[in-house]
């Protein structure tokens, strides 16, 4: 399917493989460790999202939860075989886990821009042309959330003037702009905003079959642990390991809709628009810190039961 060369059969091909792997593999992984086996307590709020809704997916990245956190929304929403990665091509790579992003369909960049958006036309050509189900994510802070980094983009946003966030990276709009730009006449109509916060915390934003109606999607995501408090998720060991993962830690996954049509059409207006996004977004995770799901800027905090 994000094969830019290829048969149309290799495509098929591909595409069945990757929803095969996800639908048999990863959700039985994700029922039965995390939320069913560990017991990860999981709240929901904000906008609704219906099923089987194609959708371009921003998010914050803290760790790999992530990935639960995003799939706990997917697999309610009959998305899950259909969710892609924007993943650094050097993943590929790593001993197992690489193979292991290759069967969840990542597609692979070198964050080489002028080498990377050839590429991303061919591949939001194939992605068009064939118009299969697609939730394609992007981690638009570019790398995962640490003090040291975090540092490092406040340094950065106070020598360009830009907004300097507490909780969160300054966003890489370059690639968020390429996809909306590609897709706002396809058959993705929306884009979900995703960021992952300790408490863990998430946000959802609802999808619609209207094509003239696109939606920007923005998930919140935040993580507690009752002794190491907000922004510390559980790591790949402690998932598979720790039982029941609640208590010690809280999950949470808030949802914001925003139409596609209605966004900026200029490129750099849509990066600015990216960035005010993430300030409401810091000022939502700093009021969580404190107050959790029972912040003022919650609405209709929920359980959503699935196993």
């Amino acid at each position: 399917m994000f094969h830019a060369t290829g048969t149309v059969l290799e495509k098929t091909s591909m595409e069945y493989q990757h929803a095969w792997s996800s639908k048999y593999v990863f959700i039985p992984v994700l029922k039965y460790i995390f939320e069913r086996q560990h017991r990860g307590h999981i709240t929901f709020s904000g906008d609704k999202i219906p099923s089987d809704e194609s959708a371009i997916v921003i998010s914050n990245h803290q760790s790999f939860s992530d990935f639960y956190m995003l799939h706990s929304v997917a697999i309610r929403r009959n998305m899950l075989p259909h969710v892609k990665y924007f993943a650094k091509d050097s993943l590929k790579y790593i001993p197992f886990f690489g193979f292991g992003m290759w069967l969840m369909g990542m597609i692979f960049i070198k964050r080489n821009w002028t080498r990377d958006e050839s590429q991303l036309k061919k591949i939001f050509k194939t992605i068009k042309a064939y118009a299969a189900p697609i939730w394609i994510v992007n981690f638009v802070e570019g790398t995962r959330l640490t003090s040291r980094k975090l540092l490092e983009s406040q340094r950065f946003a106070k020598e360009r003037g830009l907004p300097i966030l507490r909780n969160l990276l300054v966003p890489r709009t370059k690639g968020f702009v390429a996809c909306v730009r590609q897709l706002r006449d396809a058959h993705v109509q929306y884009v979900y905003g995703i960021r992952y916060y300790f408490y863990i915390f998430l946000t959802l934003t609802q999808v619609e079959d209207n094509l003239e109606s696109l939606l920007y999607l923005d998930f919140t995501i935040a993580y507690r642990h009752i002794t190491q408090g907000f922004q510390f998720p559980p790591n790949l060991l402690q998932v598979h390991s720790y039982s029941p993962l609640s208590p010690p830690w809280s999950f949470h996954v808030h949802v914001r809709r925003y139409a596609i049509k209605d966004l900026p059409q200029e490129d750099e207006k849509l990066s600015e628009w990216v960035r005010q996004i993430f300030v409401e977004k810091d000022a939502l995770l700093e009021d969580m810190k404190t107050r959790w799901t029972q912040s003022d800027r919650l609405d209709g905090v929920k359980e959503e039961k699935y196993f």
